[in-house]
This record gives C-alpha cells, sequence and structure tokens, in this order.
C-alpha cells in the first residue's frame, strides 16, 4: 500500500468515468448493459453450437414444433413474467438515488456481466478440475484484495485470500484458524512427549522462541502448556518448515504424526485436559460487534460467552483501556487469549477501531507472556483502503485545468487522517475480513477472508502448514475453508470490476470518495437541520463542534458542490462531520411548548414512526413502495453493549438516562454516487424534515393532555372501588389510579347494587359523560358517567355520581418510572378492599402488560389482614413467575380465569399512593402467607393498555415496537401478496 495519503483533489472529478460503470438511477446506461449481455449470451450460444458440433443438435425441430414443447415454453413465459412483474413493482429500489438505508446499492455493469458469463458455466469452485478458470480468478481476486489491503510478501511468505459466501463465513473461517493455532503448539508438544509420541526423536534438540524470551531458544518439549499456549503465530505457523529443514520430515509423515493430537481431530476440551488447562482461552471484541461473531464461536466450540465485549467509547470505538485491562487480568490469571478483533467499518455507525493501538499491545503484552492474533473485521471497510492507493498510470478523462464542472459535478474526497492511520495497521494484522457484496459493489454473495501468512489457511486442513504447501497438496480452494461446494460466478464479478475500476484512488477509491463527500453533506444537515425554536431536534450520533454550525448553515447546506470545493473553510468543516465510514446514525426528539421530551420511550417512538415512514412499506399499509419519498434503516443502541457511549447520546438528544432504557436511532448509509448530483442531497433532506414535522405533530398529541373519556373499572357492592382503564403510550391515560368510592345518590347505589347482585360474572365500567382530564377528576373528587358492561352495548345506569373518597394508588407509567425487568419470581398484584370484599389490579411494572383485575376474591392466609391493611391496600405474590408468561397474549389465559386459585405471600406497601418507580413492589414487610382465588368477574386487557397509535389514519399497533426488523405479521403479509401475484392463492402455512 502507498504511503502517499494526499488527498485526492476535490475539484478533479471522477464522476464522468465511474458512471459509465453502472446502470444508472433511470437506466442511463441500459443500451450499454443490453450489448454486454446479448454479446455474452451470444458468444455462450457459440461455445455450445461449437463444441463437439459433429453430434447434431438434441433438441430438433420437430420437438420445438410439439404442443407439448409449446406449452412448456409458454409456462416459462408466463412464470417468468410473474417474477419480474412481482419484483419491479415490489422490490427495494437500492438502485434510486432516494435509496439510503442499508449497505445496499445497484452493483457495478462490470459484476453484473461477469456474474452473468459464469453462471452459464455454474462452475463449482469447490474443485480445481470442476472450475479451473473460476478458481484461478479466485485466486487472483484473492492477491488483488491482499494487495489492496497492504499485505505483502515477506520472509518468503506471500500472504493469501478466497472467496467466502458473506463476512460471517469469513468471520467463521478467521475464528477456526484462530483457535487451530492456538493449540498448535500443544499438538505438536503431545506427539513429542504423548501417546506412541511419533516425534519423540526430536524432543532433546527441537527449539522454539517463546514470546516473553524471543532471543532465547528452549526446546520446545520443556516447555509448560501457558508457553506453548503463546506461542506467537510466526513462530507456530514456521515449526513445519523448520522440522523439514532441521529433520527431513515430510509433509505427509508430519501430517500423520500431528493428526491424532490435533483440536481438528481431538477437540480442544481433550488438549485442555492432558495439558490441565483448566481456563477457557478467549476472544476480545467489541461490545457492538457483529452477530456472526457470537455465532461463530458457538459453532466452533469456543462458546459464546467466551467471546468477550470490550466497551466502546463515545464515538463507537473500542475503548483501548478497557482493552488494556482485559489483557492483563488474562495475564495475571494465566488466561489465554485466542485473538482480539479490530471492526474497520462498524455496521451499525461506520465507526472504525483504533487498530494501531491494538497492535501495539501485542509486544506489551508479549513481554508478558501472552501472545494473540488480532484479525480486522473490515467487512464494510475493507474497500476504504483503495482510497489510500495510488493508479500505476494516469487516469484518462479528468477535467482540463480552468474547464468549469458541470450540473453533476460530484467531488470525490479522501479519508481522515486519523482514519488513514487504521488503514495502513491492516498491513500488520494476521487476517482480514472484506465484504464484495457490501462496499464493494459486487452482487450476492460475496465475502472474502485474507490472511498475512499463506500457511494459515493449511491450519483448516490435516495438512502442516509449510511455506509450499499449496504446491505440495491440492490447488481446489474449497478444502481451506468452510464452504463445501461455492459458486465460481462471485470470483468472476469481482476479477471484472476490479480490472474495470480498479482498486485505486482514482477508481474504486473514488467512487467511495464521492459516496464520503455525499455522506458528510447529509451529516450537515442532520447536524444543522434543528435549533433552539423548532418543534423537532435532529442529533446526529457523531458530535459538531458547536462553532461549526454557523458555517454548516450559512455555506454548505443550500451551496452547490462546486461552491463548497471554492470555500476552504467550508470544505474543512464538511470533512470533520459524520462517521469514519459512510454511515450517519441520528436521532430524533421534540419539544412541547418549547420543553424538550426527555422521555426515552416517547423519542424511540417518534423515531420508529420516521423509520416506518421512511422504509419498505407493509403490504397491507395500502402505501405504494414508488410513493416512499426517500428509505432509511434503523437499529438499537442497547444499553448492554453501548452503555455510556449510548447515556452521552441520549444526554445529547436531552433524554434522561437513569431508567437505562435502549434508543432506537435512525441510519442512512451512503453508496450513491449520483445523490450529490444537482445538489439532490438537499431535496432528500427537505423530504425528511417534512415527514419529521409531520410525526412530531402526532408524537406531541399523544404526549399532550386533554380532555378525553375516562373509563373505570368498578369492583365491590357494599364498597366502591374504580380502576382506571389505563394507557402506557399516551399522556391521557398514563397512570394507574385506584380509588375508593361511594355513590352520592343512594338509590343510585341501590340500583348499582341490584345490578351486581343479578349479573355476577359482569365486570361494569363506568365511562365519565364528559370529556375531562384525570387530573381535574381528581381535584374535583367527583366523576359523573354511564355504567356499562362490555361487551353487551346496554347503558345499565346513566348519569350517575361518585364521590372520590380514597386514593388508594395513583402512580405514573411513564417509561422512566418502570422497573428494568419483569418480575422473575412472582406476579405482583395490588390488594385492597374490606375485609368483606377484597378486589385486585395486577402492578403494572413494565411494558408492554396486561392489566389484570378481579373483584371479590377469596384471600385464605395466615395471619388474616386487618381492616386497615386492605383499606390502605397491600401487595400480593402470585406464586408464577411473571418473566416466564410475558408478553401476555392478547386474550386472557387459562390461568387468569375466574374461580383460578394460587399460592400468595402478602407483603405491606411501604411507597405512598402517589409513589413512582421503580421498585415499587420491593421493599414492604412480609405480612402473611395463604392461597388466594379469583372472582368470578376477572378483567383482563392486554391490548388497549397497550395501543401505541393514536395518529390519525394508523393502524393500532399491541406494542411499541423496539425491534428494527420486520415483525412476523409484515412478513406473514408478505408471503401471501408474493403467493397471490404467483397465483398460488391463500395464506402462508
Amino acid at each position: 500500500m502507498s504511503d502517499n495519503t494526499k488527498p485526492v483533489p476535490v475539484k478533479e472529478s471522477f464522476h464522468n468515468a465511474l458512471s459509465a460503470s453502472f446502470l444508472g438511477p433511470c437506466a442511463e446506461n441500459f443500451d450499454i448493459l443490453q450489448r454486454l449481455f446479448l454479446g455474452a449470451l451470444d458468444e455462450h450460444a457459440k461455445t455450445r453450437e461449437y463444441y463437439k458440433s459433429q453430434d447434431g443438435p438434441f433438441i430438433t425441430s420437430s420437438m420445438k414444433a410439439s404442443a407439448e414443447f409449446s406449452k412448456a415454453v409458454e409456462v416459462l413465459e408466463r412464470t417468468a413474467e410473474q417474477i419480474s412483474g412481482l419484483l419491479n413493482a415490489r422490490s427495494v429500489p437500492f438502485f434510486s438515488v432516494r435509496y439510503m438505508g442499508h449497505m445496499n446499492m445497484e452493483v457495478s455493469m462490470p459484476s453484473i456481466v461477469g456474474w452473468i458469463i459464469a453462471i452459464l458455466f455454474n462452475p463449482n469452485n469447490v474443485a480445481f478440475e470442476a472450475s479451473p478458470v473460476t478458481t484461478v480468478l479466485e485466486s487472483l481476486v484473492g492477491e488483488q484484495l491482499c494487495g489492496m489491503l497492504g499485505y505483502a510478501k515477506h520472509d518468503d511468505v506471500s500472504p493469501w485470500g478466497h472467496i467466502t459466501a458473506d463476512g460471517t463465513v469469513a468471520n467463521m473461517e478467521s475464528m477456526w484458524a484462530a483457535r487451530n493455532l492456538k493449540f498448535y503448539g500443544l499438538s505438536v508438544h503431545a506427539a513429542m512427549t504423548k501417546g506412541d509420541k511419533p516425534l519423540a526423536f526430536v524432543a532433546n534438540d527441537f527449539t522454539v522462541t517463546t514470546c516473553d524470551e524471543p532471543d532465547t531458544p528452549q526446546l520446545l518439549s520443556k516447555l509448560t502448556a501457558w508457553q506453548l499456549l503463546n506461542l506467537t503465530p510466526d513462530v507456530v505457523l514456521s515449526l513445519a518448515d523448520r522440522l523439514a529443514a532441521q529433520y527431513g520430515i515430510t509433509s505427509e509423515f508430519l501430517g500423520k504424526a500431528l493428526e491424532p493430537y490435533l483440536a481438528q481431530t481431538t477437540g480442544k476440551e481433550k488438549l485442555m485436559k492432558m495439558y490441565g488447562v483448566d481456563v477457557e482461552p478467549l476472544y476480545f471484541i467489541s461490545s457492538t460487534k457483529h452477530y456472526s461473531w457470537p455465532k461463530a464461536a458457538a459453532l466452533i466450540g469456543i462458546g459464546r460467552e467466551n467471546c468477550v465485549n470490550i466497551k466502546v467509547d463515545n464515538n463507537a470505538r473500542i475503548d483501548i483501556d478497557a482493552l488494556t485491562a482485559a489483557l492483563q487480568d488474562c495475564v495475571n490469571r494465566k488466561c489465554a487469549v485466542y485473538a482480539v478483533v479490530a471492526i474497520i467499518g462498524s455496521t451499525e455507525e461506520g465507526s472504525v477501531d483504533p487498530l494501531d493501538k491494538i497492535l501495539a499491545l501485542k509486544p506489551k503484552f508479549a513481554k508478558q507472556g501472552l501472545s494473540f492474533l488480532v484479525h480486522a473485521d473490515a467487512a464494510w471497510g475493507g474497500y476504504y483502503a483503495s482510497m489510500l492507493r495510488e493508479r500505476p498510470v494516469p487516469m484518462i478523462g479528468l477535467p482540463k485545468e480552468g474547464e468549469d464542472p458541470d450540473r453533476d459535478f460530484v467531488p470525490s474526497i479522501t479519508l481522515r487522517d486519523s482514519t488513514v492511520d487504521q488503514f495502513k495497521a491492516l498491513a500488520q494484522t494476521d487476517s482480514i475480513t472484506i465484504d464484495p457484496h457490501k462496499a464493494g459493489y459486487i452482487p450476492y454473495p460475496a465475502g472474502a477472508l485474507c490472511y498475512r501468512d499463506e500457511r494459515m489457511r493449511l491450519l483448516l486442513t490435516w495438512s502442516a502448514p509449510y511455506i509450499d504447501g499449496g504446491a505440495q497438496g491440492d490447488g481446489s480452494i474449497g478444502i481451506y475453508g468452510i464452504e463445501g461446494s461455492k459458486p465460481g460466478a462471485p470470483a468472476v464479478a469481482c476479477y471484472l470490476h476490479h480490472s474495470v475500476l480498479g482498486l485505486h484512488r482514482e477508481g474504486h477509491g473514488a467512487l467511495l470518495g464521492e459516496a464520503s463527500f455525499t455522506c458528510r453533506r447529509f451529516a450537515a444537515h442532520w447536524s444543522a437541520m434543528s435549533d433552539d425554536k423548532t418543534s423537532f431536534i435532529v442529533i446526529p450520533f457523531n458530535a459538531v463542534d458547536e462553532s461549526d454550525i454557523k458555517i454548516i448553515r450559512e455555506r454548505i447546506l443550500d451551496q452547490s458542490n462546486e461552491d463548497i470545493v471554492a470555500d476552504s473553510d467550508a470544505l474543512k468543516v464538511l470533512c470533520k462531520l459524520g462517521s469514519d465510514l459512510n454511515i450517519n446514525a441520528f436521532a430524533c426528539n421534540f419539544r412541547i411548548n418549547g420543553r424538550v421530551n426527555d422521555d426515552v420511550e416517547e423519542a424511540n417512538y417518534l423515531n420508529n414512526r420516521l423509520y416506518n415512514r421512511f422504509s419498505t412499506p407493509k403490504p397491507g399499509s395500502e402505501i405504494d413502495i414508488k410513493t416512499i419519498p426517500l428509505f432509511l434503516s434503523s437499529t438499537v443502541f442497547k444499553q448492554e453493549d453501548y452503555g455510556d457511549c449510548v447515556k452521552n447520546f441520549q444526554t445529547r438528544i436531552g433524554l434522561e438516562t437513569d431508567s437505562c432504557q435502549d434508543l432506537f436511532v435512525l441510519r442512512n448509509v451512503v453508496m450513491s454516487l449520483f445523490q450529490s448530483a444537482g445538489n439532490y442531497v438537499q431535496s432528500l433532506a427537505k423530504s425528511f424534515q417534512a415527514g419529521l414535522e409531520e410525526e412530531v405533530k402526532n408524537v406531541v398529541a399523544r404526549n399532550t393532555v386533554s380532555p378525553q373519556t375516562h373509563v373505570f373499572l368498578m369492583q365491590g357492592s357494599d364498597n366502591l372501588y374504580l380502576v382506571y382503564r389505563p394507557l402506557f403510550y399516551h399522556a391521557n391515560g398514563r397512570q394507574q389510579l385506584i380509588l375508593a368510592a361511594s355513590f352520592s345518590d343512594p338509590t343510585q347505589a341501590a340500583q348499582y347494587k341490584a345490578l351486581r347482585l343479578a349479573h355476577p360474572d359482569l365486570t361494569f365500567e363506568l365511562s365519565t359523560d364528559q370529556k375531562t382530564t384525570v387530573g381535574d377528576l381528581l381535584r374535583s373528587r367527583q366523576i359523573v358517567g354511564n355504567v356499562t358492561a362490555p361487551p353487551l352495548f346496554a347503558i345499565f345506569m346513566q348519569s350517575v355520581k361518585i364521590t372520590i373518597t380514597f386514593v388508594v394508588k395513583d402512580r405514573p407509567l411513564n417509561s422512566r418510572w418502570r422497573d428494568p425487568a419483569y418480575p422473575a419470581s412472582c406476579t405482583p398484584f395490588y390488594l385492597y378492599g374490606t375485609p368483606a370484599e377484597k378486589h385486585v389490579d395486577h402492578m403494572l411494572l413494565r411494558a408492554p402488560n396486561a392489566q389484570i383485575s378481579s373483584d371479590r376474591v377469596t384471600l385464605d392466609c395466615t395471619p388474616a389482614l386487618t381492616p386497615d391493611q386492605l383499606a390502605k391496600g397491600v401487595i400480593v405474590y402470585l406464586n408464577r413467575p411473571e418473566a416466564a408468561m410475558q408478553p401476555f397474549t392478547t386474550k386472557a389465559a387459562a390461568f387468569f380465569e375466574p374461580g383460578t386459585s394460587f399460592g400468595v405471600t402478602v407483603y405491606s406497601d411501604s411507597q405512598p399512593a402517589k409513589a413512582s418507580g421503580p421498585g415499587l413492589s420491593q421493599g414492604g414487610a412480609r405480612i402473611a402467607t395463604g392461597r388466594i382465588t379469583l372472582g368470578r368477574a376477572v378483567f383482563y386487557d392486554a391490548v388497549v393498555v397497550n395501543t401505541a397509535d393514536f395518529a390519525e389514519g394508523t393502524k393500532v399497533s399491541a406494542y411499541t415496537a423496539r425491534s428494527t426488523s420486520m415483525d412476523r405479521s409484515a412478513q406473514e403479509d408478505w408471503r401471501d401478496v408474493v403467493k397471490n401475484a404467483l397465483g398460488l392463492g391463500g395464506s402462508s402455512v
């Protein structure tokens, strides 16, 4: 890799040349792609026609003239037309400049053509004889990637790379290699000293150096298990070559000698037991890691719990101090370490870990006897290394000096200096994951794994890792990876793309440079879209200097690309914005009457609505995908993963952090080279702002207390209790309220008592006859309403006047006051009433939840509760863990039916009536134990209480969605749409 990291002159646009490699948002290059397609098909047809032409045709003209043939062709054409129509009508338009959601854009024309050329032959790169051309091309692609990433031949050892299905497989393979490397020293030692001892003849004079004494050779046979586990990668990988050089040991003999002792054969547990290693080695990686890592740890046998998270800093980069402390702890506990993973472009935030500082820890801890690999997960970021490489010859077609760029002038800019340092450091890593089907613009599936030392790949076989191991063994790529059969088409797609664009700063690097410029233009809008007076707030994850906001608003937002390039101060500010690698994470909040919302759940709701507005519509939404003005993606910053990082971000947004809630975050991923053309970024930003302003109105309405009709459950007949029907997600009902009350009119009291006697199984409700607020009701101590008993539609009593005599409970249900988890050992209820009539209402400690109430329960406990205890209210723990039942189903389960009995423990309620949580179910004194039996009228609701959407025209959702993936019902809707379009009909199974 070139050390010349001088920025690409931003005035020199490579846009015209790059535009020739893509079909274009409006299929502008259709004629080129059509010509290439037809040329590939024509050449392939000639190949078939002239191969053994003497064999003659096997599909004859008479066959083609038959009714059966015609019918089959008709079915083919019709079905293909159906599929094509379905995809064109319903697919996400990744090709559009309006798409900036996931890591998707249209793939390049060279890669499409390469894929098509190869798929007509369908080569299988698992074996050389089945794919001689594409196997060689895959090897060449591996060389291209290694060169771009900075790997070079050293000490007669060459790097090596190959294509995998994706980054997940590449990460898994790297972990497999790391595991085998870690135990290889033990395996060689065991072959010298244990069992049949096939290598005993070298035990007395074969020496190696340890990581803490690199200048002092020691007998390998005399090393401790700790020393063997911490041999450096170079020492381990040179063992086979040294045994061959010193003793003439052949690869065949060494392979057979070691096979019974390899972790590949015995499993690592047997080796660990053999050597008394009782502490599992660990893998260290950032807590914001890709999900493939714990999956790989499970599959490779390392175990997910041994893939240890290291916390991140406020920029979502691995915290070096925390990593240093974790490694030191391993030294102190004699715990081996497989590897440390550096993320080069996190898929959620575009962050690049400080790889140079991670690499600096290797020699530091080697002096203490600890050795480990460093792997770079550059699935997203790897191709950005092309932005640093020089082109061998000048690029043609650059604008002439002094030439005015046209409307579509799109600058290409380089990486920030701090990021460049990390890409320089890639050359010192042991292995790198890179995904051509991400920032390489290659069709799926195409991941890749590169090794600094080609001998690493031999650890995945039962062959010894010799320098010339490839020459001695099979040239087939498939034996060195996880996959068996693997397509050759991705290799051709990669090779053609790499060869046409070039993996350098004037080719692929310029493409990513243009996307980088566009990404920072979007970052400018997220940074300055809101101010102190707007009803909405937009905050980018990557913090912006307040001193730069004025320049952003005045000299960047509404300026053309040309103007920004000509304004050095503006360009300098622009280059500071956004993430390390072309992903903008940001979140929105809102103000009510000038006050910033501090409720995390309500901010999450706003961002969730924005995501639904600017993402693939659900089939039942009646929204045409073509009407979506722009496409974003989303993610969730979980407290357990992001820790102080997400709390810092929440503080910047204006949200409280005490409740430790996860944060729903929006993302825009920039890959298109066309979005900045013609100042299109401004248009997309305005579309987003218009949608944001509309959604803020909905969210403000849901968080504004206003007169409404309120509903209470009526419990008891001798003494009346009212239990409020709450709403978690609306300010008008966000409280759990239990009131002792009485009828103002004795006649109405008698009428109600008669109703209860006549209908003991009904739950009666009191609905206010005028719209009002709960606060006004409590202040007036009066409620006037109508008595009903859903699902019956009749009004049993009208204009009933009720006086509030005592407030048993009046606690807020805002998200910050809820418990962090559902009760794990019980299901808590409030119990209140009189000795003659006792009632219960489920404690709503966390959302989503269910309101479960029963009047006139039977309580048999020792000692019996006093009238004062019942009047004030106590807490009963039902002996069933609520966590095991959550989330509650929308219909009442059998265990909450009338007459159901539970063992219970009764506690005093140590909290006042208006106390806020969390922890409201705890702290009281244990006062009784016994059994409780639900009454005849049991109320259960898990729908209304969890209603999330109150905006006009929206579909009511049972819960506030926190997932960023499509829910099951939407997936089922999509199955129905696809099946119906194909004439299959019916719902999916």
